[in-house]
Order: C-alpha cells, then structure tokens, then sequence
C-alpha cells in the first residue's frame, strides 16, 4: 500500500485547507459506509463505495504531512496513517456483512462476565434499519471501535469497570486526571528522542540483551500509556460533549502484565479496537482454508501488515521482518498454547506461565521495539517541549 519510505518531502503541509481538502472526503464517505451498513439491501451498493474510500484513505495517508516537516514529528503521520488503515479495514469490514449493524442497549445485551450476548439483528432490525436512524447513529458506528451497544461485538470481550460510576462530571474528571498521568507516564518514557538503538554493541552479551529487553518491555508500557491516556481524553468529550453514558466507555485493557498466557493477553487482556475487522478479514478467510491454525495467524498477520505500515509512514524505512515477524510471532505463540492445551487440557498457568509469556514477547519484541524506536516512528512529543508534561512537572520541582 505503501513505498519503503514517505518522506516529509513527498507530502504536503498539513494547512487547514488541505486538511479539508483531503480528510472531509475520507470522513464522508466513512460516514456513508457507517449509514448504509445499517439498512438492509445495500451490499450492492456498499461494494460500489469501497474503492473510493481505498482510494481517499490512501491519498490522505500518503499526501498530508501532520509532522510539518519537523523529525520530531514523525509520530503524527504514523498516526495517520493508522487511522486511514483503520477507516478502510472498517470499510471493507461493513462491505462483507450480511447482516445489518443495529444498535442496542449495551447495558442489557451484555452478560456478567463482560462478553457480549449474541442478540438476533431481526428482532431488533424493525426500530433500527429506517434511514433516519441510520444517519443518527452514523457518527457513533464511525468511532465505536470496539461495537459498545451494536449487535456486531458478539462474544467480544469487554471488562467492566472496578467501580461503577453513574455522574458524567465525577467520571469525565477521573477520566481527564487518568489522561494526564498516563500522558506523563508516555512522555517520561521517551527512551530515544535521537532515534537510539535498544541494542549497544560496546556491552558484553548478557549485559547488552538485558538492556534491550527492559527497554523492549518498556516501550511496550510505553504504547500502552499513550493509548490509555488518547482513549481517557475521548471518554471525556464524549460524556461531557456528546452526553454519552459513563457505561460506554469502560477500561480499554485489563492489566496486559498479568497474562500467564498468549491466548491470555492478546484475547481477553490488550484492547479489541482492532478486533472486528481482524476478524472479519484476516480470521475468517484464513480459517476456510487451514482452519483455526489458519485463522489465528491470519488474525495476526493483518496486525503484523497494519503495524508496519505505520512504520513506514513515519519517513524513515521499515523492518518488515522484524515488525511483521513479531505479529506473526504471537499467533506462532497461540497456537504453541492451543497445542499445549490439546495435550494438557489447559493453558499455561501460574508463575511457569508468565514466565512464558515475558520469554516469548522479549524474544522477538527486540528487533521490533529496536525498528520503531531507530526510526523515530515512538520517540516524538506529542506536545511542544515547553508544555510536556515531563517537562512541566520537574520545572515544578526544580524552580526557575
């Protein structure tokens, strides 16, 4: 989808214009999509739609520049061009459905243990396919990623939150203070703001892997805050804006670093923003010809392909074999386990299976972690250096 590298050079400067220019397009015909996937007797016409939405998502991906030309930037056009990737993935997603998308009173239509109950789309179709419903909640199909009140996040895993809270004002003010932390969590953890390597050739072995792996599982902490303190800040403009329940936005993870399992930690513990069209496109079409062995690496190869290309748009190369190969890597690992349970009749478990866990992700985060933090593409601010909240923070401390 992409060249090797899209340099800076190559794309225009983001000006309000062109942000209008290039992005209302994509957001327009997203929209599009999110209406007719709802009404019955559209699939026609959502096959015709989805070139033009590929074709708009690659333009704005590889023509806008949201870094300004400035390398520290770099981590903004990765952003975009994820989300683009996302926008067509959930495009074509909405194209093969069969069924449409109805929305649902999530409260109800969800068990006790956080699965998502499979609700018949006909007995709900009859108060949700007219078109005027359909435009309403348009905008919430667009960014609900995870299916949070739709009939399409059947057995989708989403944990309910310690504490349930009823006032949007206590749970937009809780949500914009975890914001702030896991913010200042990212920001301090800027490992290689010069694009570093993890590894340092001068180091004996031992010492020199060592250091590569804690800075592995470090950067992997690292993504973690950024995503948690992206998803807070949301939460709170669509409580307190879009006067949504607090209910619809319950905990993205479920503490990653407690999984004793692979299965563990990509099923039930890292979010699902990406679950429906990883399924929907890499499982499923996978899973008809080698079955679940099939499905599972076609899952994770999809995330192996999305992962690089945001590599790649940050304008400085890719490792296809290192980020792709890690992806990859975890559905080996899942279906190492799913063998282990055919033999055993259970997972790993216990201290031997986090053990397993932190071996399996160490070894080939490596030369993952090492792809994205020498080329830049982990390693920007996403605020000015005056008002980062590191910054701000030992300025507190320290004094003028």
């Amino acid at each position: 989808m992409y060249e090797d590298e899209i340099t800076s050079e190559q794309r225009v400067t983001s000006t309000w214009s062109d942000l209008a220019a290039f992005l209302a397009p994509v957001f327009l015909s997203f929209y599009a999509m999110a209406v007719l996937v709802q009404l019955p007797r559209t699939k026609l016409y959502r096959v015709a739609l989805l070139p033009l939405v590929f074709w708009l998502s690659l333009r704005a991906g590889t023509c806008l520049d949201f870094s300004r030309g400035q390398p520290e930037l770099r981590y903004f056009n990765k952003g975009l061009a994820l989300a683009m990737f996302h926008v067509a993935l959930r495009a074509a997603t909405w194209t093969l459905a069969n069924e449409p998308y109805v929305k649902r009173d999530h409260d109800r239509a969800r068990s006790s243990n956080g699965i998502a109950d499979k609700v018949n789309s006909k007995s709900l179709a009859d108060n949700s396919n007219d078109i005027r419903s359909a435009m309403l909640n348009g905008c919430d199909l667009c960014y609900n990623l995870r299916g949070i009140g739709w009939n399409w996040s059947e057995r989708t895993h989403i944990r309910s939150p310690t504490f349930k809270i009823e006032s949007r004002l206590i749970f937009a003010v809780l949500s914009f203070g975890r914001s702030f932390l896991y913010m200042t969590i990212g920001d301090a953890m800027d490992l290689t703001p010069a694009g570093g390597s993890v590894f340092d050739p001068s180091l004996p072995p031992f010492r020199r892997y060592l250091r590569s792996t804690t800075m592995t599982f470090l950067f992997g902490y690292s993504t973690y805050a950024n995503t948690r303190a992206v998803y807070e800040a949301i939460s709170v403009f669509a409580v307190l804006i879009l006067r949504q329940s607090p209910s619809r936005w319950p905990p993205l993870f479920f503490s990653p670093w407690r999984a004793t399992s692979l299965t563990e930690l990509w099923g039930n513990r890292w979010h699902h923003m990406n679950r429906s069209w990883m399924v929907a496109l890499g499982t499923k079409p996978a899973s008809r010809i080698l079955g679940r062995v099939g499905g599972v690496l076609g899952a994770f190869a999809l995330s192996g392909l999305m992962h690089d290309l945001g590599l790649r748009a940050a304008g400085r190369g890719c490792d296809f074999a290192a980020v792709f190969g890690f992806f990859f890597m975890m559905g080996v690992g899942v279906i190492i386990e799913s063998a282990w349970r055919t033999m055993t009749g259970r997972l790993p478990s216990g201290i031997a299976g986090r053990l397993w866990v932190f071996t399996w992700v160490g070894l080939w985060g490596n030369r993952a972690a090492d792809a994205w933090l020498t080329r830049g593409a982990v390693a920007s601010g996403i605020l000015p250096e005056p008002y980062r909240p590191s910054t701000l923070i030992w300025a507190f401390f320290t004094g003028p």
